[in-house]
């Protein structure tokens, strides 16, 4: 989709009409959010339309234009960066200008769900039509599909949530595919992107993640010949759990609470089989510290945690 520049249809005699300049991008803006700015602000002077003639154009209030193009404040919804980027027209390809909004909505740490209700608001809607899709797109998703489904439900519990969050991830990974294929490995590049998904919906408990529901369903807990006491120990571990480093969680979560084999985690996680066994050490020696702060940290599996 490619939109001529909005300078071709302001007359001669009205370009460079005087008006308050545009201040420069605010300091705090990434090298993401300037991608899909820059060209926007280079537009509107190009135009030579002020800020009130471009209010008229948008429907948008002047001082939310000027936030937007200066990037101050919170980071704008897609459809005022797209009602902006439709009244300005700039050189860069819409979908890219699309894509770029969206590569800087996860440098902001927007969730997901945020991003895609966004995209939704546009009447193209996200995906593209199914003959569109890249058919390399298609079989990464039917070969993670169902372990990324397997690592949400450690988390999210109801398949209900469970599949609106896995389903949330390949509609974003799909806008973002030509940058997955582009960076070293695609499963490496596709997975913090189904962590904060799940993440940011998992439940929280004095505002952190809270395995408390996954505890109660382990094999130790329907094993044990003390039931109560068991139920104070995975508590114990799980809380633990959810304490460790990103990586050193993802890790314990796939090997013990999903049943993956090392390597199958590895190919998961888009690492080496060695990475993961060496982050599987180091996040069990952790567990025991937070466990058993008062003791020499030994290695081992953690008691309680299969399921």
């Amino acid at each position: 989709m490619t939109i001529p520049s909005a300078s071709e249809d302001v007359p001669q005699d009205r370009r460079g009409k005087p008006g308050r300049p545009l201040g420069p991008i605010a300091d705090g803006a990434g090298a993401a959010h300037r991608a899909w700015l820059e060209p926007l602000r280079d537009a509107f002077h190009d135009s030579g339309l002020t800020l009130d003639e471009l209010r008229l154009r948008t429907g948008r209030p002047k001082s939310h234009l000027s936030e937007l193009l200066r990037a101050v404040g919170r980071y704008p919804r897609w459809t005022f960066a797209r009602a902006v980027l439709m009244a300005l027209r700039p050189r860069v390809p819409y979908e890219t200008m699309r894509l770029r909004w969206v590569m800087a909505a996860r440098h902001a740490g927007k969730k997901t769900s945020w991003i895609k209700d966004c995209l939704h608001e546009d009447r193209g809607g996200p995906v593209a039509p199914a003959r569109q899709v890249p058919l390399d797109y298609l079989a990464f998703q039917e070969m993670h599909r169902p372990r990324y489904r397997r690592y949400a439900a450690v988390f999210l519990r109801r398949p209900a949530l469970v599949d609106r969050a896995v389903a949330d991830v390949f509609t974003l990974l799909l806008l973002l595919w030509h940058d997955a294929l582009a960076s070293e490995n695609p499963e490496r590049f596709a997975w913090p992107i189904l962590r904060q998904t799940v993440l940011e919906r998992a439940p929280k408990e004095d505002g952190r993640l809270s395995l408390a529901q996954t505890a109660f369903d382990t094999v130790a807990l329907a094993t044990a010949p003390d039931p109560l006491g068991q139920i104070g120990e995975s508590m114990a571990l799980f809380r633990a759990v959810a304490e460790l480093a990103p990586m050193q969680r993802d890790v314990i979560v796939l090997r013990h609470l999903c049943g993956m084999e090392d390597g199958e985690a590895a190919a998961e996680l888009g690492v080496s089989l060695a990475s993961v066994r060496s982050t599987e050490r180091h996040a069990k020696r952790n567990l025991h510290t937070i466990l058993h702060p008062a003791s020499t940290a030994e290695e081992g599996h953690p008691r309680g945690l299969d399921r």
